[in-house]
Order: structure tokens, then C-alpha cells, then sequence
């Protein structure tokens, strides 16, 4: 493996780690499911990228662009909540962590 790609690797699982975090926060904050649902995907994705020998950052581009998604259309039907650095956390975050995976995934 490449250094480029071991540090591609390392910004990935730094950004799963704030998911994660960002996610946890947002259950203290409103206890409701989705933070939950949020926080269970990216630990998912977390450990499956810590664990694996060889690394395939197509499964974490994926989880990146869904997360997005789904934060997006969030906003769009529901709106900002009244944590909006958390809900832009949850924004920049997965679309970065979609970003770092496909250059990962291209240095072969």
C-alpha cells in the first residue's frame, strides 16, 4: 500500500469517527431513532474499514453518498433543527468521506 493511500485510509476512518461522534451528540441532544439509525451505519462502516486487511473503499464511497442523501433530503423535508452545526457536520462530513474513498479507491 501506497503512503498516499495509507494516508487517504487514515482521513476516511477519521472521518467515520466523527460521524460517529457527530451522531452521538445528536442522540444526547434529541433522542429520537434517526441519530441512532445514523450512529449504528457509521460505527458499521467504521469497523469494517478498521478490520480489513485489504481495503475496498467502494462499500465506504457508497455509505458516504447514502449518508449524504439522506441528511440532505432531511433538511429538505423537515428542515434545519435547532442544532444546525450538527446538521452541517452531518452534511460536509459523509460528502467529504464519499470524496476521500473514491480517491483511496483510485490509487491501486
Amino acid at each position: 500500500m501506497n503512503k498516499k493511500r495509507l494516508q487517504l485510509a487514515w482521513v476516511a476512518i477519521g472521518l467515520l469517527g466523527a460521524l460517529v461522534a457527530t451522531n452521538v451528540a445528536f442522540l444526547i441532544l434529541l433522542r429520537t431513532g434517526g441519530p441512532f439509525i445514523g450512529l449504528l451505519f457509521y460505527l458499521a462502516l467504521l469497523v469494517a474499514v478498521w478490520r480489513r486487511q485489504r481495503r475496498d473503499y467502494q462499500s465506504v464511497m457508497v455509505g458516504g453518498l447514502v449518508g449524504f442523501a439522506v441528511h440532505v433530503a432531511e433538511v429538505i423535508l423537515v428542515g434545519w433543527t435547532t442544532y444546525p452545526l450538527l446538521m452541517a457536520l452531518n452534511l460536509a462530513l459523509p460528502a467529504a468521506l464519499a470524496l476521500v474513498a473514491w480517491l483511496a479507491g483510485r490509487e491501486v
